[in-house]
């Protein structure tokens, strides 16, 4: 062996020393960018540094691409986890031409990179897990709150259907969501509020009843989730008026008390497939207790204006009673109208009218 050969040899150990120390230097990059919502760029350049390569495509699956290339500028090895092929690593290099140290950085990279990916979808999981534990935690405070709202007696259907309407939205995951109220005591008259806190036009409540999502849900009677806007018959059918960014997945449920339809809840969001059963079963939870809420504040009003009329109705009919017995035969007739205004007092409480009432 001459000089010359032990100064080539010298001089390649030596390279192969600093890819070897530059390839430790920078293995806890890789697992560092298991935590990236997409680890896929910095893998490539990672792995461009390691081989020399003008370009690296990481491609997972595998697919049905061959792990093997003829072509001398390009390098492909398998992406492992333990012994299964999950995906493979294309690498272009022009020059200098691949060798034994560029295939073997290329297996050890196809391990490093599987791991990594699998440690990235393990952490995918768990933060999915984390938002949704941390969801359903603000899910029973504001449940909580509702059930607060209902015992506190409140007799405004329209104030506490807007503060319900701007909660929904954060505890369902989505991003507006709208609320459809049709009153107990007058069905042609729907209310359509906004998590924006806004209260649409009655044409525009109308016409969401009649043509819109939450109309769809009230004839369906029934949750419903329409996945992608843009490819659902039934929401291409819907009239629907956007001005802002437009909706991509959409989920509705009704409000009911037995068989009483009450109204619908909307939620909305400008991402597709954002809504799953999870969310939908979540909406209705949801949409109990809103359903429960209103008509407890319905029926607040109804007792509230019940013990009104009851009142004014007891002050008439005594003074008539009196006018009757010192013989004033007017009395009679006023008694007679005190008898009809109970009828007021029996539909408020939405009970049926007995016929001697009314005679």
């Amino acid at each position: 062996m001459t000089a010359s050969d032990v100064a080539t040899q010298l001089v390649a150990a030596q390279r192969r020393a600093a890819r070897l120390r530059n390839a430790l230097t920078t293995v806890g990059a890789f697992f560092a960018t298991a935590r990236q919502s997409d680890p896929l760029p910095m893998l490539r350049d990672l792995c461009g540094e390691w081989l020399l390569a003008d370009k690296v495509e990481i491609i997972v699956p595998a697919g049905t691409g061959s792990l093997r290339s003829h072509a001398p500028t390009v390098l492909v090895g398998p992406i492992t986890i333990g012994r299964r092929v999950v995906g493979r690593i294309e690498v272009t290099r022009a020059t200098p031409p691949f060798d034994s140290d560029d295939r073997e950085l290329l297996t050890a990279l196809g391990q490093i990179v599987g791991a990594v990916l699998e440690q990235s979808s393990l952490q995918g999981q768990l933060d999915q897990y984390l938002n949704q534990a941390r969801a359903h935690a603000d899910t029973l405070d504001q449940l909580l709150q509702f059930g607060r709202l209902v015992v506190s007696a409140t007799a405004d259907p329209l104030h506490l259907g807007l503060q319900l309407a701007t909660q929904v939205p954060a505890m369902v995951g989505g991003e507006r969501a709208s609320l459809l109220l049709i009153p107990l005591d007058n069905e042609e008259s729907p209310m359509l509020l906004l998590s924006n806190g806004h209260v649409t036009t009655p044409e525009r409540a109308r016409e969401v009843r009649e043509h819109g999502f939450a109309g769809l849900v009230l004839r369906e009677g029934q949750p419903l989730i329409i996945d992608e806007t843009e490819a659902d018959r039934r929401w291409l059918s819907l009239r629907t008026r956007e001005i802002d960014a437009p909706t991509r997945c959409a989920m509705a449920a009704p409000l009911r008390w037995g068989t009483r339809l009450l109204g619908a809840i909307t939620v909305t969001t400008t991402h597709s497939r954002r809504f799953d059963s999870s969310h939908l079963n979540l909406l209705e939870l949801v949409a109990c207790h809103i359903s429960l809420a209103i008509y407890a504040a319905d029926l607040e009003t109804r007792r509230k204006r019940s013990v009104k009329l009851l009142g004014e109705i007891e002050t008439q009919a005594r003074t008539a009673f009196e006018r009757a017995r010192a013989g004033d035969l007017q009395a009679l007739t006023d008694l007679e109208a005190q008898f009809a205004r109970l009828q007021e007092v029996y539909r408020l409480l939405g009970l049926s009218v007995s016929p001697t009432v009314s005679e």
